[in-house]
């Protein structure tokens, strides 16, 4: 392996004629239009080579004069991300810096060339190739995402053990293509211009994708195939809003995506018009907006976009970094008590751990099928040992901001009574002791499996409000894993069968008087507001960038026409006829998102 340099690009002649659309995840809205710069990275492989043990000595100071040098690159990305973005970004970097002496890496690099005689190249790839391997194999998409990260700090070293020179320079003025990119080149990349990213490899979550929704790039990731279309120096189009990257486009598409261009600028104008107006109906419904949030960094994007405090903070993402479950309650407290201070008057919902399923606990031994076993609450209340330090870091949090506590994957009443009764135990011990609690944490249940959907009623009296995950309560619903590719394109959060078991949730918790929200992928969906507001939602808690089209729709339909199409939906066949029946809607009201969503 060699550190990351701009490949060559390739010659513009050997292009290939014809426009290509490739489909992937929209993870920073935005359309753009302009040259590729197809940027890769040269890979060589590091050798194997041994040592003899009198030069151990030797090569251990030339891995730590290596790892000093690459903290001072990282200090200089962390000062210009702090001057672009400011301290919640530029801690990103800061992180990454510690990573560098986490002793399952510092120390075993020194063991590595001590005991085992290897050299100091060879002992750096060997040890973070063994901890980016496991994220990139784990179920976890937080923790593959993770694997980029690694990546860099590897390259970093490794230039600075041949005491080379790590490139991150592309040309401004273009979209940037490469298989991955780590969230240093983004903040590099954008400081020379670029107009947008395109991405084989990624996901939502990643540092990449964070950083490139706040510098305001559009970004795809997940293109599966775009390291076989990429040509450098072609015309592309990133459309970060449908998810879809088209090179060479025809002059039809070429002239289409000008116009779209344009009105998705206009569009913004207006929506940023939109930020401090409540998210109201045009007959005086008032709804909430919320955000869903997994890092302390994206705390800002909730002034930016208007939301109303966090409706879901993952907290799993603190075990699945860490890749430990040993996380003391000091820890916890400080960031939750960052989290809680910083969401301002709407709060936080603090979902407790969610671990299981594809978010494998590091602990847990094997399972045929993870998503039907050990996961969510039942982890909890097996493991008193996780849940209580956590449970007390968030009661703690609780006296900096108004906070929620959120349990996931509930399929029985009784799971429900037994984490209350433990939620009891754990703030009675923390007044005892004389830490400051708020007077009433509400606490609520998420509905992912069709069992709690169908017992709603039974669970309303025991909790404070339900939270509907839509992405879960449609794969259990409809036996699809959206993961798979060969049943993928069965997987429909617009299914009727879905959308009768968020209506009977939401019925069943207004009867008992309980605010309803839904937190899936389904609320930042502008096709599903109209429905979802029909059916009687509350709250909707989505990925900050996307709450103006939300508040868009909102506030240009009438409730009393919501209700008519949702009663609509709720009746027909299958998930297409739904999204038919809602496009038609939005496009008879003029929602102003047409052109957006290509309606």
């Amino acid at each position: 392996m060699k550190p990351a340099r701009a490949a060559p690009p390739a010659p513009a002649s050997t292009a290939p004629a014809g426009e290509v659309v490739l489909v992937g995840l929209p993870v920073a809205p935005g359309i753009v239009i302009g040259p590729l710069y197809a940027y890769a990275r040269e890979t060589e492989s590091v050798e194997e080579r041994r040592i003899e043990a009198d030069e151990a000595e030797g090569e251990t100071a030339r891995f730590q004069l290596a790892v000093e040098r690459a903290e001072r690159d990282l200090d200089k990305i962390t000062a210009l991300a702090r001057e672009k973005l400011g301290d919640e970004h530029a801690a990103i970097f800061a992180a990454q810096a510690l990573v560098l002496h986490d002793p399952s890496v510092y120390d075993a690099v020194i063991e590595s060339i001590g005991r085992d005689l290897y050299s100091a190249d060879y002992a750096v790839h060997r040890i973070f190739s063994k901890h980016g391997e496991r994220f990139r194999m784990s179920e976890s998409e937080s923790l593959r995402e993770r694997a980029a990260d690694l990546l860099d700090l590897e390259e970093r070293v490794l230039v600075h053990l041949r005491r080379g020179r790590l490139l991150s320079a592309v040309d401004g003025g273009t979209i940037v293509a490469s298989p991955q990119l780590t969230a240093a080149d983004i903040v590099l990349f954008a400081r020379r211009g670029i107009l947008g990213v395109a991405l084989q490899y990624g996901g939502a979550t990643s540092h990449v994708s964070i950083m490139a929704r706040a510098l305001g790039l559009p970004a795809v990731v997940g293109l599966r195939d775009l390291d076989d279309h990429v040509h450098h120096g072609d015309t592309a189009i990133v459309d970060g809003v449908r998810g879809q990257v088209i090179l060479r486009p025809e002059p039809d598409t070429l002239a289409f995506y000008l116009k779209r261009k344009e009105s998705y600028a206009r569009l913004q104008n207006e929506q940023r018009k939109l930020v401090p107006l409540p998210p109201e109906t045009l007959d005086g419904h008032r709804v909430t907006l919320r955000a869903n949030l997994e890092f302390e960094e994206e705390l800002e994007l909730l002034k930016r976009f208007g939301a109303e405090g966090i409706g879901l903070f993952r907290t799993e993402i603190l075990v699945l970094m860490r890749r430990r479950v040993s996380i003391g309650e000091a820890e916890q407290f400080e960031i939750y008590r960052k989290i809680a201070a910083g969401a301002g008057p709407g709060g936080t919902t603090f979902r407790v751990f969610d671990l299981g399923g594809d978010k494998m606990l590091p602990v847990a031994h094997r399972e045929q099928n993870p998503f039907l076993g050990w996961r969510g609450v039942r982890v909890l209340l097996d493991k008193p040992d996780l849940a209580v330090p956590q449970l007390r870091a968030i009661l703690r949090a609780s006296a900096f901001g108004p906070v929620r506590l959120l349990i996931p994957m509930v399929t029985e009443v009784d799971e429900v009574v037994q984490f209350r009764a433990l939620v009891a135990d754990v703030e009675r011990n923390l007044r005892a002791e004389g830490v400051a609690v708020a007077e009433h944490v509400p606490v609520g249940i998420m509905i992912e499996v069709p069992s709690a959907a169908l017992l709603a009623e039974r669970f309303a009296p025991l909790v404070d409000f339900f939270s509907i995950g839509s992405n879960d309560l449609t794969q259990y619903t409809l036996a699809v894993d959206r993961g798979n590719d060969l049943v993928a394109k069965h997987f429909s959060e617009l299914h009727p069968a879905v959308l009768s078991l968020i209506e009977r949730t939401i019925r069943a918790g207004h009867a008992r008087g309980l605010k309803v929200s839904l937190c899936g992928e389904l609320a930042a969906n502008p096709v599903a507001t109209p429905v979802l507001l029909g059916l009687g939602l509350d709250e909707f808690s989505l990925s900050p960038v996307y709450l103006p089209d939300i508040k868009q729709v909102i506030r240009g339909i009438r409730l009393d026409d919501a209700r008519t199409l949702a009663a609509r939906c709720l009746q027909a066949p299958d998930a297409a006829t739904v999204r038919c029946l809602a496009e038609a809607f939005l496009e008879d009201r003029d929602c102003h998102l047409a052109a957006r969503l290509g309606i």
